[in-house]
């Protein structure tokens, strides 16, 4: 007797989709429902968040042969973004697909004049994956016992604990009466374009809004405020200060 094995070579296509369909959201809610029930995790109690996202047209996909195998609910406030949600299906986990995902929707972002991407680290043990693709842990804020992280989606100005030029803005994670008694925690050494005013790059940081910040120019000291009144973009959702341009 002779047997004969046929082996078919099957084309996989991945496929990120940011305008996702009604078959789409019943891929997601069916793969959700089955993990709800066999491990009681997951995102199935989020539904209505999943939902809400798909008729703001505020949900991506990542489709394997038009089945979609992981998705990521997100909002945007202007210059910065919230991921709410993201997941990959359970049975594709560990092979990229969540890191593709992940940076084809920080590029969409990108394209689409965000500055900074946010998120609530959930469930806590995700954290790790979050720092491979570029996430940074905020600093310590007042009243937030949760997991915030934070990726700029430009190229920004890096705090460091001293500021080596005369010229440099300065953070101080505490209110005005406290921050007379301490050092600084931020610097940024600042570099402008021809006008003086417009910096070479952004500062991108989050804040709380009572925090008190200071602004040096060749040595002087030209302004001294809270961050809620410093002169300075803040993103609309509260959580960041952008510093693009100092006209003081």
């Amino acid at each position: 007797m002779i047997y004969l094995t046929v082996v078919l070579n099957v084309e996989i296509v991945l496929k990120t989709n940011f305008n996702p369909s009604e078959k789409h959201l019943a891929d997601i809610k069916k793969w959700l429902t089955k993990e709800w029930n066999k491990t009681k995790s997951g995102f199935y109690d989020n539904w209505n968040i999943i939902e809400n996202g798909f008729s703001k047209n505020n949900i991506v996909v990542i489709t394997k042969n038009n089945f979609v195998i992981g998705f990521v609910v997100y909002r945007i406030h202007e210059f910065q973004a919230v991921i709410d949600i993201a997941e990959t299906k359970p049975t594709e986990r560990k092979k990229g697909i969540a890191k593709k995902l992940i940076n084809d929707t920080l590029d969409y972002f990108a394209q689409k004049g965000v500055l900074v991407c946010e998120l609530f680290c959930s469930p806590e043990n995700s954290e790790p994956f979050w720092k491979r693709i570029g996430f940074e842990n905020f600093p310590e804020l007042p009243h937030n016992s949760i997991i915030n992280m934070f990726k700029p989606l430009v190229e920004t100005f890096k705090p460091a604990e001293k500021a080596e030029s005369d010229t440099k803005i300065s953070l101080w994670n505490c209110e005005p009466y406290q921050a007379e008694k301490e050092k600084a925690k931020w610097n940024w050494d600042l570099n402008f374009v021809e006008d003086n005013e417009t910096l070479t790059k952004p500062i991108i940081f989050p804040v709380s809004s009572d925090w008190q910040m200071e602004l040096t120019k060749n040595g002087k000291k030209i302004i001294s405020q809270k961050v809620k009144r410093f002169p300075i973009d803040l993103a609309d959702y509260g959580s960041f200060m952008i510093i693009r341009k100092l006209t003081t």
